[in-house]
């Protein structure tokens, strides 16, 4: 995609001089999409940062879980057993 710069550069200098004030905006607003999309970019790269660590906190929540579960039907059967010998 062309800058306004280049663009312009393609124009005569009368062309130039009419649209001096258009001209003027559109380097504004093209320095500001600038600025946004730089800012877009770093505020992505730290949601995904972001994301990524989520997303390793839920897989040691659900291995916690999982031992957890394995842990309690231990206790269950170990009880359960007991209760069955006992009888």
């Amino acid at each position: 995609m062309k800058t306004v710069d280049q663009l312009v550069s393609e124009w005569t200098e009368e062309e130039r001089e009419n649209l001096k004030d258009l001209i003027e905006e559109c380097l504004e607003r093209e320095k500001s999409i600038s600025e946004n999309s730089k800012r877009s970019r770093e505020s992505l790269a730290k949601i995904n940062e972001s994301l990524q660590s989520f997303l390793g906190s839920l897989y040691e929540i659900k291995e916690r879980t999982e031992k957890l579960a394995d842990d309690l039907l231990g206790i269950y059967l170990h009880f359960h057993h007991n209760k069955m010998a006992s009888a």
